[in-house]
């Protein structure tokens, strides 16, 4: 009795980039719904000890800032 690898289902075949790119908008797209908190601009933030930023850090409601 030979033994063989099984088998189960189908692989996925490989998506094109365009489709996975289209994907991806879309599920933003809703994760943007879903979240209540609005997106952030760009910024940097210089602590300057750890223990400044952690502070920092706890006192942000948005959780989209770190």
């Amino acid at each position: 009795m030979e033994l063989g690898t099984k088998v189960v289902g189908n692989r996925r075949r490989a998506a094109d980039p365009v489709s996975c790119h289209r994907r991806a908008l879309a599920l933003m797209r809703e994760a943007e719904k879903i979240c209540p908190f609005p997106r952030p601009r760009g910024f940097v933030f210089k602590a300057r000890t750890w223990e400044e930023y952690e502070a920092w850090k706890k006192a942000q409601p948005n959780p989209r800032l770190w």
